[in-house]
């Protein structure tokens, strides 16, 4: 951005075309890069509690370049499509950098040595220290926190947490989410219909980083698989002989066919027929109903409370954060990382009911 022509708010001095300018990262003021040095700090930081973003008057437009562009000096935000003047080094709306304004939050903050924060001691802006505002929107806040700012209201609140916290944690259909929590908190209720927990289950857990609660709905499930698979059969043969030992001999004779499909590389009639056996026994269907049955009770419990679950473990996270980091930027940069959602993480399950289906087919 050009701030030619604009007062520094330390030396009252305007800006010239060859000046070093710098700018603060939360509210977007400009200053000398002296008398950045020289003071340490924002001269606007007083004002970041309440929101306060830096905003200049729009320059006077060049007739060649209106004329281009059809009276309107306007450039498109390639994250959110926000239509934004030329001067503008962000989008208002989302806060992503545009055109050759973009730069990296990495280049501008390079990582402590542990790499778990960004090193504000090595930046341009010396030692930033400015306590953490969850309800300053900075530039750098993203298009959910945006939305949820702009539908619910900046002074809403899910507990002690804002829904721009909220939504900047939870991204991928925030809105959503911040209108079941809401929801939930108005009613003063932990049920809550939530249907992709009820349809997808473990599997959303670990789309939406609930680890814990993933683990602990994957060890019900496979209890519960377990129990349909030893169950029935331990029934039939206390109460039906006849079924389980008949059960037990086309096993028996399944097992032995399949040993001379696996040497002579051909598969007989008799596999077929002793497969579809076993497959149409009662034991094999009485343990497909029992499974069935339980897999849709845990599934429908689950669609009832998985918003609370989530809506707890959203909080809980937030404040941890909160007590981590000091500054409003690496707070919010942090809030992001640990939140949103991971496809890598629900391909997990997956693997997992493969290899406990192989370890019970050898058992």
């Amino acid at each position: 951005m050009n701030y030619t022509g604009i007062d520094c708010p330390v030396c009252n001095q305007k800006f010239n075309a060859d000046d070093d300018v710098v700018v603060c990262p939360v509210c977007g003021t400009p200053h000398h890069r002296s008398c950045w040095n020289e003071t340490g700090i924002c001269q606007n930081a007083h004002r970041h509690s309440e929101g306060f973003i830096w905003q200049t008057a729009a320059p006077a437009t060049n007739n060649a370049h209106t004329a281009q562009t059809g009276g309107e000096a306007l450039k498109t935000c390639p994250r959110c499509g926000e239509k934004n003047a030329t001067y503008e080094p962000v989008c208002t709306r989302c806060g992503e950098r545009l055109k050759a304004n973009r730069e990296t939050i990495h280049d501008r903050f390079p990582m402590d040595e542990n790499r778990r924060g960004f090193d504000f001691g090595q930046s341009e802006f010396g030692n930033y220290d400015a306590p953490p505002n969850p309800n300053n929107f900075s530039p750098y806040q993203n298009v959910y926190a945006a939305d949820a700012r702009t539908i619910y209201g900046a002074d809403t609140t899910i507990e002690d947490i804002s829904v721009t916290e909220v939504a900047e944690y939870v991204q991928k259909n925030s809105n959503m989410y911040i209108g079941k929590f809401l929801d939930m908190q108005e009613k003063k209720s932990k049920v809550n219909w939530n249907w992709s927990a009820a349809i997808f289950s473990v599997f959303w857990c670990f789309y939406r980083k609930m680890t814990a609660c993933g683990w602990a709905l994957m060890a019900i499930f496979l209890s519960c698989y377990m129990l349909s698979s030893f169950v029935p059969a331990t029934v039939y043969e206390n109460f039906k002989p006849e079924i389980y030992n008949e059960y037990v001999q086309y096993t028996e004779a399944f097992y032995e066919e399949a040993e001379k499909a696996v040497t002579s590389g051909e598969i007989t009639e008799e596999y077929y027929a002793y497969y579809m056996a076993i497959l149409t026994s009662p034991i094999t269907v009485t343990s497909y109903l029992m499974m069935g049955v339980l897999f849709l009770l845990i599934n429908v419990i689950f669609g009832l409370f998985a918003n609370h679950f989530y809506k707890k473990k959203v909080l809980k996270d937030i404040r941890a954060i909160r007590q981590v980091f000091v500054d409003s930027l690496s707070y919010h940069m942090y809030l992001r990382g640990k939140g949103g959602v991971s496809n890598a993480n629900a391909i997990l399950p997956i693997l997992i009911f493969m290899a406990f289906s192989m370890l019970l087919s050898y058992i």
